[in-house]
């Protein structure tokens, strides 16, 4: 299980050094970890560019940054990881270019990290930004006229490659200044990758993830727990990263449950909490662990949370239960309360 414990910069946090000087074109690749954003750089790569490949860290997106920092070593060129931030939920809660069947904003999305792509290749002096999106493959995102709008709204009009689909498509600007070779770029199309996995075959790249979904934002259940946090409020972006981990309860308005459930979990939930949250916890830790995500909680929602991790414990039906408490900012200052007896009806009520 991926877990971002480790703060990342966002592009406005990131100082360049001014730029080397370039002796060969210079681009931006954007790299999932991916089979076609692989090849899409291999390609660049082997046209003599100077490839610098960005991933952006998504817990919950369609990008693996350890996936796409093994392909960049395999690729032999330079890398960088950079954090979305607040500007991006509030882009999911307000898409311009609205979602598909759940809550992905995927034409959206993609504006939004092309957009700092775009500033990337502006401040190391890059010529172009390059993907591996394949005309056709997405229905939402990688149509004709989707590719052009993301084109359009990024500020990357006539430099925005895509290798893998180049010549079904008008020709970039570094194309028609002669930097790369629009002879040697490809002209894939749909939803299979039979050519991709050719060309990976050919060129030893035999490691990569096999095709998937990605995005939890296509999934019913996930966008269920996005869209209560967005319609709540968020302290910020760290916050997010939560949805991936857990039980999520909605107890009221101002008050969340996410319960942990296996250890792994509540060590993220326990590291990922802020100090004014509560963490609730049986005896010895013997159990699952509940972060409390509420202001000032009454004795009557800490009964409930600790209902909560009385249903899913051992002590399920059994007699009263101590859960131990406390704010998270102050590990030291330790309660305890009954839990609640819930019953399954109850707890299906809460769930989110």
């Amino acid at each position: 299980m991926e877990a971002c414990l480790v703060p990342l910069p966002t592009i406005d946090q990131i100082r360049f050094e001014p730029a080397i000087k370039k002796t060969r074109p210079r681009a931006v690749g954007l790299l999932s970890g991916g089979l076609d954003s692989t090849i899409a750089a291999l390609v660049v790569r082997d046209l003599g560019v100077e490839v610098y490949g960005l991933c952006f860290a998504l817990p919950w997106g369609c990008c693996s940054k350890d996936q796409a920092f093994e392909v960049a070593r395999a690729l032999g060129i330079k890398f960088m990881v950079l954090q979305l931030d607040e500007s991006y939920l509030e882009m999911v809660k307000n898409p311009k270019y609205g979602r598909g069947r759940a809550l992905n904003p995927c034409v959206d999305c993609r504006i939004h990290m092309f957009s700092r792509a775009r500033r990337y290749m502006e401040q190391i002096g890059a010529d172009f930004v390059f993907t591996g999106e394949v005309l056709g493959q997405r229905p939402m995102s990688q149509m004709k006229r989707s590719l052009a709008i993301i084109e359009e709204q990024t500020g990357l009009k006539g430099r925005l490659l895509r290798p893998l689909s180049a010549k079904l498509l008008e020709p970039t600007v570094p194309e028609l200044e002669g930097l790369i070779d629009r002879g040697k770029l490809l002209s894939i199309s749909g939803r299979g990758r039979k050519e991709q996995m050719a060309l990976a075959a050919e060129n030893g790249v035999h490691d990569y993830p096999a095709p998937a979904g990605g995005c939890q934002l296509t999934e019913e259940h996930f966008s269920r727990k996005m869209a209560d946090l967005l319609e709540h409020g968020y302290q910020n972006f760290r916050e997010a990263v939560t949805l991936k981990w857990g039980r999520h309860f909605r107890i009221s308005s101002e008050c969340k449950a996410i319960l942990g459930r296996n250890e792994e979990e509540n060590e993220i939930l326990r590291r990922f909490s802020f100090d004014s949250d509560t963490i609730m916890e049986l005896p010895g830790r013997r159990g699952p662990t509940v972060l409390l995500k509420c202001g000032q909680p009454s004795r009557e929602t800490l009964a409930l949370a600790a209902g909560l991790l009385k249903y899913y414990s051992r002590h399920r039906g059994g007699g009263p239960v101590e859960v131990e408490y406390h704010r998270s900012g102050r590990p030291h200052e330790v309660d305890k309360i009954t839990a609640a007896n819930l019953n399954e009806v109850e707890v299906q009520s809460l769930l989110i």
